[in-house]
């Protein structure tokens, strides 16, 4: 086979390419001044949003939180589903909402044992609805979320800052409707972190 000299010249560029090609995004590094900030941003749009759930926003002033506790910066080993397939999630106003069931994710939170399902959006970021020991006195009742996007992947582990955890809409406003978490994302220990309940 005869040589070709621009494949030298080729080379160089190819590795750039592949090197490029990577992906470098890093899993968000929350902190607490960081949830701060993602606190009092919720609050002001809530109280100025023309979407907001919060019937009387005049007296509105602010939503009720954990402290911020790294404690519930949790890794999760991921398992994924052999096969990704739709799945119809109960809403509270008995209709069904379609996302996808990407698998289960697993790790120690207070020396138990914990699985939870997790969900994927179409625009691929995850969705975890739980529910914990801490409702329905101190969180609300129906059970919290947290929505997670894929920079939150890493090495095969799902990085869940229970920090962010929030209420739907329905826990402010009966007019809305919101995804119940299923029987499996029920945990047997309170997590005291995120949103609480709204007085």
């Amino acid at each position: 086979m005869k040589f070709n000299k621009w494949f030298l010249f080729l080379i160089p560029i190819i590795a750039l390419l592949a090197y490029f090609s990577i992906p470098t995004t890093k899993p968000v590094e929350e902190t607490g001044a960081d949830v701060l900030k993602i606190r009092k941003d919720k609050d002001v749009a809530f109280k100025e949003g023309e979407d907001s759930p919060i019937k009387d926003k005049a007296s509105f002033k602010g939503l009720n939180y954990f402290p911020f506790n790294k404690d519930y910066i949790v890794n999760f080993v991921i398992e994924k589903a052999e096969k990704a397939q739709s799945v119809d999630i109960k809403m509270t106003d008995g209709t069904t909402e379609k996302l996808i069931l990407f698998g289960k994710i697993k790790a120690d939170i207070q020396a138990f044992s914990v699985t939870l399902t997790l969900y994927q959006r179409e625009n691929g970021d995850f969705f975890l609805p739980f529910k914990d020991k801490s409702a329905p006195k101190e969180t609300y009742g129906g059970g919290r979320f947290l929505d997670l996007p894929l920079t939150t992947v890493k090495n095969n582990r799902l990085r869940v800052d229970f920090n962010l955890a929030y209420n739907p809409y329905c826990a402010y406003n009966e007019d809305f409707a919101c995804p119940i978490p299923p029987a499996e994302n029920t945990l047997p220990i309170r997590i005291e972190a995120g949103e609480k309940l709204f007085n």
